[in-house]
């Protein structure tokens, strides 16, 4: 009984101080970066338009691929409620370098 008392709280510790799938939450950083950094390239692309992204779904989306670097995808509605409404899909690929904290977007796209 009395391991089983300090087992439960030390391993309570453990799962409190980190390190979980996501590297302590380094993953889920890179995650944000790399879609801030593809909301910036659409922003770039849709010359002050209004739209609408899911950033944690772009996010979320982060796939390897094979050269190293990663792609994103997630939809976006451009002018959403006007006549003039878009529904496309943003395709983003970035690179990450260990000089600089943002990655660079080396690919961008919307596509239909």
């Amino acid at each position: 009984m009395r391991n089983w008392l300090v087992a439960v709280p030390a391993t309570l510790v453990l799962v409190a101080c980190g390190g979980g799938a996501d590297n302590g939450g380094r993953g889920a950083d890179r995650n944000a970066l790399a879609a801030q950094a593809c909301k910036a390239a659409a922003e770039s692309r849709l010359d002050g338009k209004l739209y609408e992204l899911d950033l944690k779904a772009l996010g979320a989306s982060m796939k390897d691929v094979p050269n190293g670097e990663q792609f994103l995808t997630a939809p976006i509605t451009i002018e959403p409620g006007l006549t003039s409404e878009a529904k496309q899909i943003v395709e983003c690929t970035v690179r990450f370098s260990d000089t600089k904290p943002q990655p660079d977007v080396v690919g961008f796209g919307f596509n239909w």
